[in-house]
């Protein structure tokens, strides 16, 4: 069975402050995603990766990335940000 996807409130937050082409390129992000979680494929271009014991990291593109979180089979989407924003969530949390 794949995994589920959720949002967070603070991720639905900063989605709501992202410009139209950042929305745009997070849309089809979102879908690459949604297809690894169904298939298993990995794209080289989502570069998904392991950054804690239970977070995880995709990009967007070259400066805009994702950090979600796996709790009991479902990838709980927590942050969208640059680098830096990726890295302070990562050390609060």
């Amino acid at each position: 069975m794949p995994a589920k996807l959720e949002t967070t409130n603070h991720f639905d937050r900063q989605v709501s402050k992202l410009d139209s082409n950042k929305l745009e390129m997070l849309g089809q992000t979102l879908k690459t995603f949604r297809h690894f979680l169904v298939t298993g494929e990995k794209t080289y271009g989502l570069r998904f990766k392991k950054i804690g014991k239970d977070k995880y990291e995709f990009r967007i593109n070259n400066s805009l990335r994702v950090v979600c979180k796996l709790v009991k089979g479902t990838y709980y989407l927590a942050v969208v940000g640059d680098h830096n924003t990726v890295q302070q969530y990562s050390r609060n949390f």
